[in-house]
């Protein structure tokens, strides 16, 4: 009698162990399931933005990866999107920390679209959109570099997010401004 209650308990708690372990790995690769199921349509997003006349949010867009995400200068917009860190002398943004991972809370969606978790996806010459102030803003990029250290102050944009969960190593795309003044 003992030894089947014992048994019952074993296999229970394997049963959770390996219902957590599946979560957990679900959290870690639920933004990679997403992208591979249903790929970004870089030239849809691309014409969408395009063809948008008014613009009422700030925003920043990423066709190539599906990034679409609201950005804020308060510390707190990088809780569902970006934080604009500074500002160019054009008052345009000019650093842009994001979240690679993402909140649990988020679905797999939402953390492609909300996060760099696809930094790595990126190639020179991608499109990124800026959407601020009214006004629509293209860049391109210029080149991805890992570091501790911010990149000179002297860029057009840079866009940054953590390279691991929890480290002091920077993945930052370099972004040049195509836009016309």
């Amino acid at each position: 009698m003992v030894k089947t209650v014992i048994r019952k308990i074993i296999i229970l708690l394997a049963i959770l162990l390996i219902l957590g372990g599946l979560y957990i790995l679900y959290q870690v690769f639920a933004p990679e399931i997403e992208y591979r199921i249903d790929k970004p349509d870089e030239a849809k997003i691309i014409q969408q933005v395009e063809k948008q006349e008014t613009y009422t949010e700030n925003k920043l867009v990423i066709p190539a990866v599906g990034v679409d995400m609201i950005i804020g200068t308060d510390k707190q917009s990088l809780d569902n999107g970006g934080w604009v860190q500074r500002l160019s002398s054009d008052s345009l943004p000019n650093l842009i920390a994001i979240h690679r991972f993402g909140w649990s809370n988020l679905s797999a969606e939402q953390k492609m679209k909300q996060t760099l978790y696809h930094v790595y996806k990126l190639r020179e010459g991608d499109v990124v959109f800026v959407i601020w102030s009214g006004k629509k803003y293209e860049f391109t990029v210029k080149n991805i570099i890992e570091s501790t250290d911010n990149p000179a102050n002297d860029e057009d944009l840079v866009i940054y997010t953590c390279k691991f969960f929890n480290s002091s190593q920077r993945v930052f795309i370099i972004l040049n401004n195509n836009s016309v003044f």
